[in-house]
């Protein structure tokens, strides 16, 4: 999956952002705080370059993509070899972030011995991928260098043994293959004689053959795959979640917004209040006063991207949402936690299950008078 320093999915979220909490200003004066945030995104996201440099790194990759502002790791990277990392500082800082960014464990000696190789043959491109691909393959070199190391010195070990005459060795031989087999009957008759000893003594309780039972699966989820019980579908206090919407002043309180995510989340034995949970975090649960409510509505989970780019009706989209959750879910290895599962696959912001579980437990909290807490 391609690494993103700025996501178009970021981009589209802060540009709703901006116009909910600052729409009183007038359209120039948004642009100019949308325009700050980005900067401010991009640069936490490089590398730790001194100030001066992130600015410049940060203004010319927002030139080169000033159609999308989505910029890519690739796009970093490749910028990067631009760079004088004749200095240190500058190789350091940039070898350290590449690690960051690799999906596979990178040593970051060798990702600044590639980048720094690379800026000096002036690649045309570059990109994390071929980085992979060569540590790679210098692994499985050094890994081949080693096992010839290892058996030239076998050979050598075998050549700096002293010569031993024929006869004397082989009967050197027979001795301590008789002393082994000698060592294994002893052994041999203590196990079996201890068993008998142990048995005898013992209470006869113990005679019969003890059944071992396999683990339990809890509840709370702790050594259970898949999706939780705590989050599969269960009937829920319309009226209670009605109210708990109204007071966020959210069309989702409405019909036929609040039916249809209940239906599409009991078709999938998804926890209704997952579903919202994720609206409140991707559209603020759709507050009545966004000029666009209406259309937002339509898909207040953002599949396919944004309610922009894929505009459908409330039944399509959550229906869409609450079959991407169960298959997601369903893949879950046991120990993970379930939200920020769903997070690797559903959202690029990597803290957007921290807000949906904050969603989902005030709404427990208040619908169900219950606490979602996930055992760490």
């Amino acid at each position: 999956m391609q690494e993103y320093v700025l996501s178009g999915g970021e981009v589209v979220r802060l540009k709703h952002y901006i116009e909910h909490k600052h729409a009183s200003l007038d359209p120039k004066q948004r642009a100019s705080v949308l325009a700050d945030a980005v900067h401010r995104i991009i640069e936490s996201r490089l590398p730790s370059f001194p100030d001066e440099v992130k600015k410049r790194v940060c203004h010319d990759l927002l030139m080169k993509h000033r159609d999308s502002l989505i910029i890519q790791a690739d796009d970093v990277l490749q910028y990067c070899m631009s760079l004088d990392l004749s200095n240190e500082d500058l190789l350091s800082s940039l070898a350290v972030w590449v690690c960051s960014k690799s999906s596979v464990p990178v040593q970051e000696e060798d990702a600044r011995n590639i980048v720094h190789r690379w800026s000096q043959q002036r690649l045309p491109t570059v990109s994390l991928q071929v980085l992979e691909q060569e540590w790679g393959q210098n692994q499985n070199q050094n890994q081949n260098q080693d096992q010839q190391d290892q058996s030239v010195g076998k050979e050598l070990a075998v050549a700096s043994e002293p010569v031993v005459p024929y006869r004397n060795k082989q009967g050197f031989n027979r001795r301590i293959a008789i002393a082994m087999a000698c060592f294994f009957v002893v052994i041999l008759a203590v196990l079996l004689i201890l068993p008998l000893d142990r048995q005898s003594s013992a209470p006869s309780s113990y005679a019969d053959p003890i059944n071992i039972l396999p683990p339990t699966i809890k509840d709370n989820g702790e050594m259970q795959s898949g999706i939780p019980t705590v989050l599969k579908y269960v009937s829920i206090d319309t009226k209670r979640l009605q109210q708990y919407l109204r007071n966020r002043n959210s069309l989702l309180a409405e019909e036929p917004y609040l039916s249809a995510i209940v239906e599409a989340s009991k078709e999938y034995d998804v926890h209704p209040l997952l579903l919202f949970a994720i609206t409140g975090q991707e559209q603020g649960f759709v507050r009545k006063n966004h000029k666009s409510v209406e259309k937002i509505a339509n898909n207040p989970f953002n599949v396919f991207g944004s309610w922009e780019s894929y505009n459908t009706t409330i039944a399509g989209s959550a229906t869409i949402a609450a079959k991407t959750v169960a298959n997601i879910s369903g893949r879950r290895p046991a120990g993970n936690h379930p939200i920020q599962w769903l997070n690797q696959t559903y959202a690029e912001d990597p803290n957007w299950w921290k807000g949906v579980t904050w969603f989902f437990d005030e709404m427990k909290r208040e619908i169900e008078d219950e606490s979602f807490e996930w055992p760490e």
